[in-house]
Formats: C-alpha cells, sequence, structure tokens
C-alpha cells in the first residue's frame, strides 16, 4: 500500500520587491500489509449506503451505526442552486466562481466520507469482516430513483466512500468485501420471504407479508448483507 505525505518547502529572497515562493513535493511510502487471516474474524458488520441513510451498519451483536443524510442533501441542494444562477450569467467572473464551487463540493465530499468512513472502522473493530453494497452500476440505477434524489444518487462519490473504508479497513486489520445488493431491502432476514412489496420506499419501512417483521428499510438491508459475509466466512471454514 502507498501512504502519501506531503512536504511543504519554503523558500524566499531577502531582497527589494522578492517574492515568496512555495515548492510542494509529494512522498510516496510503500508499506507492506499482511492480508487479514478470514479464521481470525469475530465480528460481521452488514453495510447498506444510500440516500435515506449515508450509512446503515449492523454488527454481529445487533449494535447499530446510522449516519444521516439530510444535512448532505441540503448541502447539495446549496450546491446545485448557485451553480444553476452562476451558468445563467455566463460571465467570465461567473465561471470563475463555477470552478471555485466545484471544489468547495468536492471537498465537503471528501472530508465527509473520510469522517464517515473512520466512524465505522472504529464502530467494526479489529477482526472484523465488513460486508458492504457492489455499487457497480449506481448511474444506470438511477432512472429508477425520484427526480428529486436524482442529483444526490449520482453526484455522491459512494465509491470514494467504498474506497476510504476499504483501505481503511485493511490498516485496522479488517477485511472488506462487496456484495451483490440484489434484494437485500426485500427479503426478510427472519423468515427468509422476498417479495417486491415488503418494502415500502415512501416510508423507507419493511414489513415481512409472511411473518409480519417490520423494520427500517436500511436496517433490513444492512441485516442481510451481514447474513451474506456470514455465509461467505462459513464457506471459507468449510473450505479449509
Amino acid at each position: 500500500m502507498e501512504v502519501g505525505h506531503l512536504v511543504q518547502l519554503h523558500w524566499s529572497r531577502k531582497k527589494e520587491n522578492s517574492i515568496c515562493t512555495f515548492l510542494y513535493l509529494h512522498i510516496s511510502v510503500k508499506k507492506e500489509i499482511p492480508d487479514i487471516d478470514e479464521t481470525s474474524v469475530k465480528n460481521v458488520v452488514g453495510v447498506d449506503m444510500g440516500m435515506n441513510f449515508l450509512v446503515t451498519a449492523i454488527d454481529s451483536k445487533d449494535r447499530m451505526l446510522f449516519v444521516g443524510s439530510r444535512h448532505i442533501k441540503n448541502k447539495k441542494a446549496q450546491y446545485k442552486r448557485i451553480r444553476k444562477q452562476l451558468q445563467q450569467r455566463q460571465t467570465p467572473s461567473a465561471r470563475r466562481r463555477l470552478k471555485k464551487i466545484g471544489n468547495r463540493e468536492n471537498r465537503f465530499q471528501t472530508d465527509l466520507n473520510h469522517k464517515v468512513s473512520k466512524a465505522l472502522i472504529r464502530f467494526a473493530g479489529k477482526n472484523s469482516l465488513i460486508a458492504l453494497e457492489d455499487l457497480t452500476g449506481i448511474r444506470s440505477a438511477t432512472t429508477r430513483v425520484k427526480r428529486k434524489n436524482r442529483y444526490y444518487s449520482v453526484s455522491w462519490a459512494f465509491h470514494q466512500l467504498r474506497f476510504f473504508i476499504e483501505y481503511k479497513a485493511k490498516r485496522a486489520g479488517i477485511k472488506v468485501i462487496a456484495f451483490d445488493p440484489k434484494y437485500t431491502s426485500q427479503k426478510c432476514p427472519k423468515c427468509g420471504h422476498t417479495e417486491k412489496v415488503n418494502r415500502n420506499k415512501k416510508t423507507h419501512t419493511f414489513s415481512c407479508k409472511t411473518c409480519q417483521y417490520t423494520s427500517n428499510d436500511d436496517r433490513i438491508g444492512a441485516m442481510n448483507l451481514r447474513t451474506k459475509g456470514i455465509e461467505y466466512l462459513h464457506n471459507v471454514s468449510v473450505q479449509a
């Protein structure tokens, strides 16, 4: 694994009208981190990522971690409004400010993704397995998302969040596996009954039509991903 260090070098001339110059040197350092021994895993954490909660996690002891997304949506909506106003002006100053707004939005996303991934790693702890959603193709899935949520679902850096989780997890002795999230919000984690009507997207609730088990739909997704992680470990132990 490569770890980057940013070093600032300061140089100046002590002459009249001298110019102070800042030079930046990026040094990459390689650090070998051994693979996590799957037989040492003591805790499995299912992690659902989405628009209602940025992250919903549940571990082997049924402890929960919720990271809400309302403030994120509000912030993204604010950037979207400003961007639209600036695009309508079509002036050089507006274009310069557009670039600044874009950079500011990227910094906001990166900073929050770092904080969320750090919180998740701390929640999971060493010798854990994190079962994530494989979000490949998330952009094509936005055709089934409400119009008002499409900008958030497409523009939020979910893949960056996954990258942060994966590299932080490796350093902390945690294994991460991405599973196909298909039906994870429709399948009952108690009786296994899978049906589309089990989930109410408008109210973000889940109610099994067979056993009547009820919960938050994001929690259901995290529970089913946790089950996938447990099944994976079982298969590994059988093959060993």
